[in-house]
């Protein structure tokens, strides 16, 4: 996992979205409890600079957890993740420009079929894990092997809250429409994966 590293212009959302709900302060707090103290008089560049390997990046996300508290982490990483996904629509226009017009005469369950494949080949490429996508007749399912959202962290319940705010964000994107999705098993409860569902029918 150590040979990925988190771009810059990643991190910068993630510092963002801390900044946005906790203020400065906050954010400081943050770095110094994760070990990124390097951050906080010199911001990671905002491009697709390779910056932060993956260890140090999934001990970030446990220190987000365990300095906020899993009540007030949660929006703080659902929001983390539908910045993410907004980074991803704009640095990736050859991509979600293909699938928008790929897609326009498709269904909404084809057009999330075909966008969660891409995706999800995507984030294999970016974080150096498996993505594996496979679906029943209600829901596709996704499983990440090494998941890095809990952070190491030990919970009764799953944790991995940025990844729903991604793929909320890309659903209504890709059909205009909401979708119920969620964490079903999560390493932080000791499952030997992070495994999501998202329904193919819309929240009505």
């Amino acid at each position: 996992m150590s040979d990925y590293k988190i771009p810059g212009s990643l991190l910068n959302i993630i510092f963002k979205s801390v900044e946005e709900q906790l203020g400065e302060k906050g954010l400081r707090m943050l770095l110094t409890q994760a070990k990124l103290n390097d951050f906080i008089e010199n911001p990671p560049p905002d491009d697709d600079t390779p910056t932060l390997d993956m260890d140090r990046f999934k001990g970030a996300m446990g220190a987000v957890i365990e300095l906020f508290g899993e009540k007030a982490a949660r929006p703080l990483l659902m929001r983390w993740g539908k910045l993410t996904f907004d980074y991803a629509l704009e640095s990736k226009p050859a991509l979600f420009g293909l699938a928008g017009f790929a897609t326009k005469f498709m269904n909404d369950e084809g057009k999330s079929r075909f966008i969660l494949k891409r995706v999800l080949k995507e984030s294999e490429n970016l974080y150096g894990m498996p993505h594996i996508l496979t679906e029943t007749d209600e829901y596709f399912n996704i499983e990440i092997k090494d998941c890095f959202y809990c952070g190491n962290h030990k919970s009764n319940q799953c944790i991995c809250w940025s990844p729903i705010g991604f793929w909320r964000g890309m659903m209504k994107w890709a059909t205009g429409k909401d979708y119920d999705v969620r964490e079903v098993e999560c390493m932080a409860m000791g499952a030997e994966s992070c495994k999501y569902t998202i329904p193919k029918k819309a929240i009505e």
